[in-house]
């Protein structure tokens, strides 16, 4: 008796899952009239699952039905059209070598194929390229929908951690978009870990905490069942853009990858959301800044790990163990030397105690009164600055871009129909780069406004950032705080080398604007940033009564002035 098989699949979750009924009715109604009959175990269905090559991983009825088909427990396949089997240009040779190879199997679709015809090879090659055609037409409207989602300031993922989805419905109850709402007790969480990593502490421990607190977590685990946080699932939070505002389309590591296997660049475009704003800008950016961890993960067991460089290799320098004299030293130009029997490597080692003396005097001359007058000269000049006319004139730009936009998106949804118009294609980039621009400016514009707060320059000006020196190496500051306080204030120290057994050379980089912000409690106010060199001796005095102490000396650098405070500042602006 010849044992009958179908095969019906729909690919996306929001199609009706009708569809499947709707395909085996078919394909009954044309085996009855090939006199078939149908067994109900050889009927394989998958729900919700893409046709092409990254969705086979997840189609269990399409793997059950290769296997019964290697079993030979049937003769006859049907479906309702070929695309149904797969819409991949690979997996349709496949499948079509294995109908060539096994004539025992026949295969009949409900659109006019059938294997027992002369000519079946051709029919179905024509209908796997119309079927590949129609999977990349179909990958670029949806591409094109979403964009134009994002345009019309809707979203189009799942919300993630700290937001809720809500839907927004038309005059007649038709669904025509999606915004997130901020969920206030997951977003209070969500500005934990980053206060937590934005003091230093390791992404293990924040997962730890996390796992502690029983909090969800955002994603299923691969078997579906509820998943624990992981440090990398903690890195994707810090790493989200959405928690500053931005949206980022085409942002995520996924698509990277796929760019990267494809040879092609990443073309990510930012959608500004300030309503979705979790953390500032100062903020999001410490949390994803690598300087106080080799890792980008942690971490280490001092305050001074993962601060210096070297000045030979530009590897980070790591602290020994605590033996005689706890040091600082390269370990890539010590295994270089060792291993290689490389010469010009610096190999030199630096008492930790000498470095934390010369970053106390490194900060002392740079909070110094004439270097601290001609930075607040600078804020002052700030403060007379005024952009909210600018801000206006933007703001309505954006709206009559996006109402252009609109009403070309509308003409392009009518001319769909009647085929695909490149001049009208062609506008509607035109314009969609023209509002993703102006949007972009708005947003700096607007951040700029932020930032030039009065209340904050005042209190900047009227804090003493000495106050700063006393918390240096205290020990009462946990390592990983006082980590990041180095790291924040010291932005580059690079180890030079020494010259001769007790005298050292060091080049370091003050970032001013961080030391007035944490001094007053208040955000940064400017990026800029100042450099010097200094000089660390060591006098031993070889006597029990009088150990040996350092001195710091720095080579002499002109203090700037508050116009080249603020022409400096204006060159760090992105274009």
């Amino acid at each position: 008796m010849t044992q009958l098989a179908i095969y019906a699949r729909y690919s996306c979750d929001k199609q009706n899952e009708t569809s499947l009924e709707d395909q085996i009715r078919r394909c009954t109604e044309l085996a009855q009239r090939h006199g078939l009959s149908i067994s109900k175990d050889l009927i394989y269905t998958d729900a919700a699952v893409s046709g092409t090559d990254k969705g086979d991983a997840l189609r269990e009825g399409y793997r059950r039905l290769r296997q019964d088909w290697d079993n030979g427990k049937f003769d006859v396949l049907v479906v309702d059209e070929f695309s149904r089997l797969s819409r991949d240009g690979v997996e349709q040779a496949v499948l079509q070598k294995r109908l060539e190879k096994s004539r025992r199997v026949r295969l009949i679709t409900a659109d006019g194929v059938d294997t027992q015809d002369p000519d079946w090879q051709l029919r179905l090659g024509f209908q796997g390229l119309i079927a590949q055609q129609e999977s990349r037409k179909l990958s670029y409207r949806v591409d094109r929908g979403m964009v134009g989602q994002l345009e019309r300031g809707y979203m189009i993922a799942p919300p993630a951690f700290g937001y809720r989805l809500q839907r927004i419905f038309d005059g007649n109850q038709n669904h025509i978009g999606s915004h997130w709402v901020i969920d206030e007790e997951n977003a209070s969480i969500v500005r934990q870990v980053f206060d937590k990593r934005a003091k230093g502490e390791s992404m293990h421990k924040i997962a730890a905490w996390l796992n502690q607190k029983n909090v969800a977590c955002s994603r299923k685990g691969r078997d579906g069942q509820e998943a624990h946080w992981r440090p990398a699932r903690v890195k994707n939070m810090l790493e989200n853009a959405i928690y500053k505002g931005i949206f980022v389309w085409r942002g995520s590591s996924t698509y990277a990858k796929k760019m990267k296997e494809l040879g092609d660049e990443v073309q990510s475009v930012e959608y500004p959301r300030p309503e979705l704003r979790l953390v500032s800008d100062e903020v999001w950016t410490r949390c994803n800044n690598r300087s106080v961890s080799r890792s980008g993960y942690g971490g280490g067991q001092h305050a001074l790990t993962g601060v210096l460089t070297c000045g030979c290799c530009g590897a980070t320098l790591a602290v020994s163990a605590v033996k005689r004299c706890r040091s600082l030293y390269c370990p890539v130009c010590s295994d270089a030397r060792s291993s290689l029997g490389a010469t010009d490597r610096l190999t030199s080692t630096i008492a930790v105690a000498g470095v934390q003396f010369m970053l106390i005097q490194a900060l002392e001359r740079f909070i110094s009164g004439p270097f601290l007058h001609a930075f607040r000269q600078s804020l002052r000049q700030r403060l007379t600055s005024d952009n909210s006319a600018e801000i206006e004139e933007c703001a309505a730009r954006v709206k009559k871009l996006k109402n252009a936009q609109e009403r070309l998106s509308c003409m392009l949804a009518d001319a769909d129909a009647e085929g695909d118009d490149e001049t009208l294609q062609k506008r509607y980039k035109e314009t969609r780069q023209q509002v993703i621009a102006s949007q972009q400016q708005l947003a700096k514009l607007q951040a700029g406004a932020q930032v030039l707060d009065t209340a904050t320059v005042e209190a900047q000006l009227q804090v003493d950032p000495r106050k700063l020196l006393s918390k240096l190496f205290d020990a009462n500051v946990a390592p990983h705080e006082l980590r990041t306080i180095l790291a924040r204030l010291f932005p580059m120290v690079v180890f030079e080398g020494k010259e001769g057994r007790y005298f050292s050379k060091f080049r370091v980089r003050f970032a001013p604007g961080v030391a007035l912000g944490m001094a007053s409690g208040t955000s940064c106010l400017t990026q800029q940033e100042v450099e010097a060199r200094f000089t660390l001796q060591y006098i031993p005095l070889n006597k029990k009564e009088k150990p040996g102490y350092w001195v710091v000396q720095a080579l002499e650098q002109p203090l700037p002035t508050p116009e080249a405070i603020q022409q400096q500042e204006e060159c760090l602006e992105p274009a």
